[in-house]
C-alpha cells in the first residue's frame, strides 16, 4: 500500500472517529430493543425455517439513554463529516482517493498511537444504532427520530 503524508488534524478526526462510532456500538448493544416501552412479541415462522424469533418486552430508552445516542450519533455524524471534507482529499484524484482513504482509517493516530477500532469502528452511522447490521442480534431496526 502506497504511503500517504496525513496531516496530524486529519488522523487525530480519525481516530476521534474510530472511537466515536465504538462507543455509539457500544451503548446500542445494551439498549433496549425499542425506544419506547412495547409489549414483547414473536415472530412469524419462516418459509424455510421453523425458526421463530422473540422479542421480550421493552421498557424503551430512559431519557439518559436517548441523550446519550442522539449525542454520540451527532458525533459519529460531525467527525464523517469533518473527516471526508478535509482539504487533504483536493490534492488526489479518482481511485487515490479510495486508497488513501482507506489507509487513513488503518493509519496510526496523530501521536503515533494506532487507533482503537477493534474492528467494530468500520462502519457508517445512519438511524439505526447498527448501521452494519451485525451487532444486533436479529432486533428490528430503532431510530431516535421515531421517539
Amino acid at each position: 500500500m502506497a504511503e500517504y503524508d496525513f496531516p496530524d488534524e486529519l488522523r487525530d478526526a480519525q481516530l476521534r472517529l474510530h472511537r466515536a462510532r465504538s462507543a455509539y456500538r457500544a451503548l446500542c448493544r445494551e439498549l433496549p430493543w425499542s425506544v419506547v416501552p412495547a409489549e414483547g412479541w414473536t415472530g412469524e415462522e419462516g418459509h424455510y425455517s421453523s425458526y421463530r424469533r422473540e422479542f421480550p418486552e421493552s421498557p424503551g430508552w430512559s431519557e439518559g439513554q436517548r441523550a446519550e445516542e442522539a449525542r454520540l450519533r451527532e458525533l459519529v455524524l460531525t467527525l464523517s463529516i469533518e473527516v471526508s471534507t478535509h482539504p487533504y482529499w483536493a490534492g488526489l484524484e479518482g481511485p487515490d482517493v479510495v486508497k488513501a482513504r482507506m489507509a487513513l482509517k488503518h493509519a496510526e493516530g496523530g501521536n503515533g498511537t494506532p487507533h482503537e477500532s477493534g474492528g467494530v469502528g468500520s462502519g457508517g452511522a445512519g438511524p439505526a444504532c447498527d448501521p452494519a447490521g451485525d451487532d444486533s442480534g436479529g432486533a428490528p431496526p430503532v431510530s431516535s427520530a421515531a421517539a
